[in-house]
């Protein structure tokens, strides 16, 4: 089985190791199910200063195409986990 498209997911990130690691748990298996042809980014924002969230999904962008050509992207919170298998990613 070959995927059609080549799909980056965004994960802007700060300070929650503990909902990162249940998000990636729990989403590995879920992608995997639907056969989905996928890469991970997470993108850290160090410092103190405000979280700019839209800014870590941009910066995101520019260096996941950077490492391939995906066709679509998927800009996911880090404390939201899917549930239903049946909504195709």
């Amino acid at each position: 089985c070959v995927a059609r498209h080549k799909v980056g997911i965004i994960i802007p990130y700060r300070a929650r190791a503990h909902q990162l690691l249940l998000l990636l748990q729990h989403i590995h298996p879920f992608l995997k199910k639907q056969q989905i042809d996928y890469t991970i980014f997470v993108v850290e924002q160090y410092g103190t200063y405000t979280f700019n969230k839209g800014m870590m999904m941009h910066i995101g962008y520019v260096e996941a195409l950077k490492v391939d050509d995906f066709q679509c992207f998927i800009f996911h919170d880090v404390d939201l986990l899917p549930e239903d298998d049946r909504i195709l990613y």
